[in-house]
């Protein structure tokens, strides 16, 4: 096999991808998908109990129940939020799979995940009831947030991701 001198390759965007490129790229989009099917499970079982100690922030018991459902979300968000971030700012981006209104929804999206998850870091230790009924607010809009964010992604962002990926010019 003859290597090709990189000064020879393509650097156009919608060239051919390499071999690999495709697999990789259809295995990511179906592995968010599955992810995403688990993940409605746990925004629900969030919403759930942040809805129960919203109403009710001098319930241990339900304090209990929201700080275990966000422990079982948290760890797992982050690694696939920075998966969807790679997959498709990243590489959605270099290859204009995303319309850029929908782009400015994601990246607006994005920046209100954050605050809310800082948010939530600021009042997950909190005892105090002010700050429990604030953890629970919290926890309620990002389980809001991450329903809308699931929904857009099955409807629209990873359909987007795999006709630039099997669009050929």
């Amino acid at each position: 096999m003859n290597a090709i001198p990189v000064a020879a390759r393509k650097t156009d965007c919608f060239a051919a991808l390499p071999d690999m490129e495709v697999p990789m790229i259809n295995s990511l989009v179906s592995c968010l998908t599955r992810e995403h099917t688990k993940l409605d499970e746990q925004i629900l079982q969030l919403a759930l109990s942040a809805s129960r100690l919203t109403a009710n922030p001098n319930d241990n018991e339900a304090g209990e129940h929201a700080s275990e459902a966000w422990e079982g979300i948290k760890h797992y968000l982050w690694s696939h939020l920075q998966i969807e971030d790679e997959l498709v700012l990243t590489w959605g981006g270099a290859h204009h799979a995303l319309a850029g209104a929908l782009g400015e929804t994601l990246e607006s999206e994005r920046q209100e995940m954050r605050r809310l998850l800082a948010a939530i870091g600021a009042h997950a230790d909190a005892s105090g009831n002010a700050d429990r009924e604030s953890f629970a607010k919290s926890l309620l809009e990002l389980s809001r947030m991450l329903a809308t964010h699931v929904e857009r992604y099955e409807g629209e962002v990873l359909p987007a991701i795999q006709r630039a990926l099997f669009q050929r010019n």
